[in-house]
């Protein structure tokens, strides 16, 4: 297993697995999560953007062959206003595994290098975002102790 910091030259792999996420968020919510024209290019762009970020800390799994099988981006940053969770948050919106067998080896891994990096970094909480269909990453997540902070709902009109 082979666990490192994510390049300019992972953009392609991660924005790819970052598509299969998107797919499958759109059968969950197709409305919300309908994917926009021109989305894997437009990913690719704020991947780049995030990856030159001081306060990103984005890192890659590559597995047999050295594809990437897994990824993870936290970004610190400042808790709303309102809320004074003790310090700096870790926000993680964009961590995948190429299968969902994968989470509790490659996700398990991933989420550790995350959460101690941001604990250098000041954090004091993290947040990461998951589906409520995301069987084995919910799995994981409360493995570690996450709770349900938050939840969408959603109404057309």
């Amino acid at each position: 297993m082979n666990l490192r910091k994510a390049t300019l030259e992972d953009i392609g792999d991660i924005a790819l697995l970052s598509a299969l996420k998107r797919k499958q968020y759109e059968k969950y919510q197709p409305q919300f999560h309908k994917e926009a024209e021109g989305a894997l290019e437009l990913q690719k762009d704020f991947l780049r953007d995030s990856l030159l970020r001081d306060n990103v800390i984005a890192l890659v799994h590559a597995g047999e062959g050295s594809m990437i099988n897994g990824f993870i981006i936290g970004a610190i940053v400042t808790a709303p206003p309102v809320y004074n969770p003790g310090g700096k948050v870790c926000f993680v919106d964009d961590f995948m595994v190429s299968d969902p067998s994968l989470w509790d080896r490659v996700g398990k891994t991933l989420l550790d290098r995350v959460l101690e990096l941001s604990k250098e970094k000041g954090a004091v909480l993290a947040n990461v975002v998951c589906g409520p269909l995301d069987g084995s990453k919910k799995l994981l997540l409360s493995q570690y102790g996450f709770n349900v902070a938050t939840e969408w709902h959603i109404k057309s009109f």
